[in-house]
């Protein structure tokens, strides 16, 4: 059985949020878009936007960031990794969520996307 997890104004966009199963959260793909606009030209303000947009799907759960094992993260350009990382380990701690990092083109003109997995525990 699965429940879906929407935050923010709903769209006619063809995939949820969030889905909740009985033990873990899959939060689609977030990009730094607040009020259907891109944050900012910047990595720092996209990536903070973008994280901030996970957070909101995983508490809508009743999680966070602690309850995170996978996270897929699309960058557009090679030499935003470093920077990324930087920014990242403001959200994540040891020890850190699997990750697999992917350069690629992404709508709307994003840096970054990430999409993730979390895991009930305690429930």
């Amino acid at each position: 059985m699965k429940r879906e997890i929407e935050t923010g104004p709903q769209t006619d966009k063809p995939f949820s949020s969030g889905i909740e199963t009985e033990s873990l959260i899959f939060v689609s793909g977030q990009g730094g878009i607040q009020n259907g606009k891109v944050v900012g030209s910047d990595l720092e303000s996209q990536t903070i936007q973008t994280l901030e947009n996970v957070r909101a799907v995983l508490k809508a759960a009743g999680l966070d960031f602690d309850n995170v094992v996978k996270v897929n993260v699309y960058l557009s350009d090679r030499g935003l990794y470093k920077d990324f990382n930087e920014i990242y380990e403001r959200y994540f701690s040891k020890p850190y969520p699997s990750r697999t990092t992917v350069y690629c083109d992404l709508n709307y003109d994003l840096l970054v996307e990430i999409d993730a997995i979390a895991v009930k525990t305690g429930r």
